[in-house]
């Protein structure tokens, strides 16, 4: 059986697994062709890769609370609050709103993600 990705799997492995790579991370939840689109702006999986390298430099460690979840075949629906605590000691917390597409392996090819800045 294919292992279905979610957000809270992924961003857990990206940010707080550091026994993975920033690579194997990506690997393992997102599709080749991986496209995000963050509150109107796309990146490719290039970007996206490069903007995971720095979050882990700044990043100490990430809870995601997921507080709504749907999935029907390849469509993933989600809403979570993701609470960032930095190396510096400073917290960032936002709620995300993800609609997503999954491929035939069960990982991320689109998320398209709206957040709502809670604490900073």
């Amino acid at each position: 059986m294919t292992h279905m990705t979610t957000i809270k799997d992924a961003v857990e492995d990206l940010l707080n697994n550091r026994q993975l790579t920033v690579d194997e991370a990506i690997d393992r939840h997102f599709g080749p062709t991986f496209r995000q689109r963050t509150n109107g702006s796309w990146d490719d999986r290039a970007a996206f890769r490069a903007r995971i390298i720095q979050l882990r430099d700044v990043v100490e460690h990430t809870t995601v609370t997921v507080l709504d979840e749907l999935i029907d075949a390849d469509s993933y629906a989600e809403r979570h609050v993701v609470d960032l605590v930095k190396r510096d000691g400073k917290r960032i917390v936002q709620e995300v709103y993800v609609f997503a597409k999954r491929d035939p392996d069960g990982r991320f090819t689109r998320i398209e993600e709206a957040t709502v800045m809670l604490e900073q």
